[in-house]
C-alpha cells in the first residue's frame, strides 16, 4: 500500500513551464498568460516553476535563480556565440535548461516557447510528459508570424513549400547550405510535436492555422482559450453626444494597426472624433507614431493598470484593434469585453472569430474600411448601443482554462505511464 493510499497527503503536481522570457524582463501576452496560470496553479495546489530565457547574455551560458511574486523562476543567460537562427539548438544551453529542470523532477512540463532555450526542447527532456501551447507560429515558420519583410502573409498561402521559406530567409542567411538547414530545422519540428502528449491551440482560429501549416493534424491539437484572472466591474459608461471617442490598448506598434488607426482618425477627426492610446509604443517606432498623430486630438497615456484602464475606457464608445498580425488570441479583446466596450478588430486572426455576432470586422490592407466603420458609427451612433448590448456577459476566464490543462497534464502523465502501471 503506498503512503498516499493510506491517507498521506498526496504529493503536489509538479510542473516545469518552459517558455522564452519571463517577467520583469518581459511581460508580453504570453509571459503574462503563463505568470497567470502558474499562480491559479499555486492556488490550486499545484507546484509550478517556471524555466527562462532571456534576452540579454553572458560570457558563459549560466542561469539565475529569482522569484516573481512567490514563484520559483530559473532564467538561463546564453553566451554572444550562441546566435538565434535556422538551427537553432545551442548544445551548452539546451544541456543546461534539461539538468535544471530534471532537477526539478516535474510530473510534467509544459511548454510554451522554445525561442532563447532551444528548437529541440522536448528532445532534450525525454522521456517526461510533455504538454505543449502554440502561442504563435513559431514551429512552423523561423520568423514566428508566418509574415514576410515584405508584409506578405504566409498564413493565407499555406501550406509554405520549403522554397518559398528559404527565399524568405535568404536575406538574412544566405549559407549555401540554407535550404538543407531549414529542411532540418522541419525535421527537428515534427519530432519535438510527435514528443507532445497534448498540444494546444489558443483558439479554433489558430488551431486551423496550425494545421493548414502542417504542423499536426487538426484532430491532434486541441483549441482552448487563454482567459482573464479576474472579471473588472464594467464601469458606467459617460456619453459624450455628439462625438465619437475611440481607444485602443496594448503595445503601440505599426504591426498592430496603430498607423492604420492614426490614419483614420485624421480623416474624420473634424467630425468630433478623439483617440486614447494606452500603452507603451514598441521600441524604435514612438517618433513615428508621434509624427503620424501630430495635430490629432490623440492622448498618450503611456504604461497602465487594470484600474487606469477601466477609468479611462468609462469616457470611450468604442475599441478599435486593426492588428496586421495573426493574433492567435487577444487579451486586449477579452479585456475590451470585460469593461463592455463594443469592439473593432482585424479580419486576421481569431478575433475575428471572437467578436462574430457583436463586434465588428475590417480589412486592413489600408485605412479606408476603418474610415468608413467609424462614418458609419457617428452617422448611426445607436448601432454602437447595440454592439454594446450584445456582448458577451463575462470575457473568457483563466479559472477554467485552468480547469481543463490541469486534465490534459493527468492525461500526459497517464499516457506516459509504463504499461504496467496503466492497467
Amino acid at each position: 500500500m503506498s503512503a498516499a493510499s493510506a491517507g498521506a497527503p498526496a504529493r503536489p503536481l509538479r510542473v516545469a513551464h518552459l517558455l522564452h522570457n519571463f517577467p520583469p524582463e518581459f511581460e508580453g501576452g504570453t509571459e503574462r498568460h503563463v505568470a497567470w496560470l502558474a499562480h491559479r496553479q499555486q492556488e490550486q495546489g499545484l507546484l509550478p516553476a517556471v524555466f527562462c530565457g532571456s534576452e540579454r547574455r553572458d560570457v558563459a551560458t549560466r542561469s539565475a535563480a529569482e522569484s516573481f511574486h512567490g514563484l520559483a523562476v530559473t532564467r538561463f543567460f546564453r553566451r554572444p556565440d550562441e546566435r538565434f537562427g535556422v538551427d537553432f539548438a545551442p548544445g551548452a544551453l539546451l544541456s543546461a535548461v534539461a539538468a535544471a529542470v530534471r532537477a526539478f523532477a516535474p510530473d510534467v512540463v509544459h511548454l510554451h516557447h522554445w525561442f532563447n532555450l532551444g528548437d529541440s526542447l522536448l528532445q532534450a527532456l525525454l522521456p517526461l510528459p510533455a504538454v505543449a501551447q502554440l502561442h504563435d507560429a513559431y514551429a512552423a515558420c523561423p520568423r514566428f508570424f508566418l509574415r514576410r519583410p515584405d508584409g506578405f502573409d504566409c498564413g493565407g498561402a499555406l501550406p509554405v513549400e520549403l522554397e518559398r521559406c528559404v527565399a524568405c530567409i535568404a536575406p538574412d542567411d544566405g549559407a549555401p547550405d540554407l535550404a538543407a538547414r531549414v529542411a532540418a530545422r522541419r525535421a527537428r519540428f515534427a519530432a519535438e510535436v510527435a514528443r507532445m502528449h497534448a498540444l494546444i491551440a489558443p483558439s479554433e482560429s489558430h488551431r486551423e492555422l496550425m494545421a493548414a501549416a502542417q504542423v499536426a493534424p487538426r484532430e491532434r491539437i486541441v483549441a482552448l482559450p487563454l482567459g482573464l484572472p479576474d472579471v473588472p466591474r464594467r464601469p458606467l459608461h459617460r456619453v459624450a453626444a455628439g462625438r465619437l471617442r475611440v481607444v485602443h490598448f496594448g503595445h503601440l506598434s505599426r504591426l498592430k494597426g496603430v498607423d492604420l488607426l492614426l490614419a483614420a482618425v485624421r480623416a474624420v477627426a473634424p467630425r468630433g472624433v478623439s483617440l486614447d492610446l494606452i500603452g507603451a509604443p514598441v521600441a524604435g517606432e514612438e517618433a513615428e507614431l508621434r509624427r503620424l498623430a501630430d495635430g490629432l486630438p490623440v492622448r498618450w497615456h503611456g504604461a497602465y493598470d487594470a484600474a487606469q484602464l477601466a477609468a479611462i475606457v468609462a469616457d470611450c464608445d468604442v475599441a478599435v484593434f486593426p492588428s496586421r498580425a495573426r493574433e492567435t488570441f487577444s487579451f486586449v479583446v477579452e479585456e475590451a469585453i470585460a469593461l463592455g466596450l463594443p469592439l473593432v478588430v482585424s479580419e486576421l486572426g481569431a478575433p475575428a472569430r471572437r467578436v462574430a455576432g457583436f463586434g465588428r470586422v475590417i480589412a486592413v490592407a489600408d485605412a479606408a474600411p476603418l474610415v468608413a466603420t467609424l462614418t458609419e458609427f457617428l452617422d448611426r451612433p445607436e448601432t454602437l448601443a447595440a454592439m454594446r448590448a450584445a456582448l458577451p456577459p463575462t470575457p473568457h476566464l483563466l479559472a477554467d482554462h485552468e480547469r481543463a490543462v490541469h486534465e490534459l497534464y493527468c492525461a500526459a502523465i497517464a499516457a506516459a505511464a509504463p504499461a504496467e502501471l496503466r492497467r
